[in-house]
């Protein structure tokens, strides 16, 4: 009962702050994206507090638009918006779990999606920083305690996790790598924006500048820190490749210098220092890790051949969809021992050493297959034209945003690299800041004429 009235009040105050200023309440949904933690049922019905938070935004935004006799902008996205709910809703009738479908399909894409549309209708151009300010608190209010339980490892209930040696920090959520799929993109973003304010310090000597460039360089900091201490390591693979990808890009004819020649010794290093071995097995996925998800891949691609190509395996129905198909383990390949194969059969003691249990994961852990075995083949092809459509868009933007533009790249790049072993989506807090990039990319295309700088 007394969780019931907590929510009722939580609800009534942000329908009066989304009232009094939609604005504000809609930065505060972005820095709150976390509270999808805070979690409940309301008549039966599974629910969070972030779902509460937009489900009211949503009712307060139409309502206002009823009352003013505005009309509701549906963005240069609607076509392939549509069609990516619609193989989302085909993918709740093709899934045996038709309940949970029901709450994916709900959370990941009809919720994110009415986000979008209050963001794009009530967020105009000169708003932007209000947001980024939101995201990069919302980035501090993450990292933050994940720093913290580095030296103090409160809120860590795994066991391994928490021992000293072995400590991996895991913020407000039950696992590490959802630090990683979170603040990665927030990284390069606040490094980008870093950048592009840096190089107007020296000739603006601005109070507020200097404060806004020491906000961003926290930010980003903070973010790197606690991708460290939670030892997620595609993170930390993507935020240097879309570092690398931003020194580029960006238009600074020395940076793109640096970086070119800081690549070029990096290669050399990989090429010629024997000691950088284990550094490059990770990342041809030599590694543990890598070959246990070489084989789930495997094992995904069989489960697709087998009748479920077009279809995928419906919303919250791949491990049972993988079952069938799935192997208890690997065997670990040792690829500097020619003759490892032969000690796999011969070797008891090295048999036993190299057999790696691989336990049904929910998803494939690939951005690829995440979307085809979920919501099927037209869901990846309406996941890719939207991702194209927001490149291309950059050649509608005016001259002075294309930069801040460049940025919003480069961190769609961030997300997909990371993707590309991991789950960038399919949470609560990842679908919404998905479609919170396609409000900001939408906030640059929609004028033809304005004037933002990266301050």
């Amino acid at each position: 009962m007394m969780i019931a009235i907590l929510i009722a009040i939580f609800a009534i105050l942000f329908a009066i702050l989304s009232i009094k200023n939609i604005k504000l309440a809609i930065a505060f949904t972005i820095f709150a994206l976390p509270t999808y933690l805070i979690r409940f049922s309301v008549f039966n019905i599974p629910m969070t507090a972030l779902e509460v938070m937009i489900l009211v935004l949503f009712a307060v935004f139409v309502v206002l638009k009823i009352r003013k006799k505005e009309k509701i902008e549906l963005s240069n996205y609607k076509w392939l918006i549509l069609l990516f709910l619609i193989a989302a809703t085909v993918a709740v009738f093709v899934s045996v779990e038709k309940v949970s479908a029901l709450g994916l399909w709900k959370a990941y894409f009809i919720e994110p999606i009415l986000f979008f549309i209050v963001f794009i209708n009530e967020i105009k151009k000169k708003d932007l920083y209000l947001i980024i300010n939101a995201i990069g608190l919302s980035a501090l209010f993450v990292s933050i305690p994940a720093i913290v339980q580095k030296f103090w490892p409160i809120g860590i209930e795994n066991g391994f996790w928490a021992a000293e040696e072995t400590r991996r920090v895991v913020s407000w959520y039950g696992f590490p790598n959802a630090i990683g799929l979170y603040l990665a993109p927030i990284a390069v973003l606040f490094a980008g924006l870093a950048i592009a304010q840096a190089s107007k310090l020296f000739s603006n000597k601005n109070k507020a500048e200097y404060l806004a460039f020491i906000f961003k360089v926290l930010v980003f900091t903070c973010c790197v820190l606690a991708i460290y201490f939670a030892k997620s390591e595609g993170a930390l693979v993507a935020i240097f490749a879309g570092i690398v990808l931003l020194g580029l890009v960006l238009p600074y004819k020395k940076l793109r210098m640096m970086t070119i020649i800081f690549a070029f010794l990096l290669f050399c290093i990989f090429a010629f220092i024997p000691s950088t071995s284990k550094l490059v097995d990770k990342l041809i996925l030599r590694d543990t890790s890598g070959q246990i998800r070489q084989q789930q891949w495997n094992e995904t691609f069989k489960m697709l051949k087998d009748g479920k190509i077009i279809t995928g395996a419906g919303l919250s129905n791949y491990q049972n969809a993988i079952e069938p198909y799935h192997q208890e383990g690997v065997w670990l390949k040792d690829y500097n021992d020619p003759k490892w194969l032969d000690k796999i059969f011969n070797d008891e003691e090295y048999r036993s050493a190299h057999w790696q249990p691989v336990e049904i994961y929910m998803y494939p852990h690939n951005f690829i297959l995440n979307f085809w075995t979920e919501i099927g083949l037209l869901g990846l092809l309406a996941f890719t034209l939207l991702l194209l459509k927001f490149i291309q868009s950059y050649k509608n933007v005016s001259k002075e945003d294309r930069l801040i533009y460049k940025i919003f790249i480069v961190m769609l790049m961030t997300i997909l690299i990371h993707g590309l072993v991991d789950v960038p989506y399919l949470k609560n807090d990842l679908s919404v800041f998905f479609w919170l990039m396609f409000g900001l990319s939408f906030l640059l295309v929609k004028s033809e004429h304005s004037n933002l700088d990266a301050g």
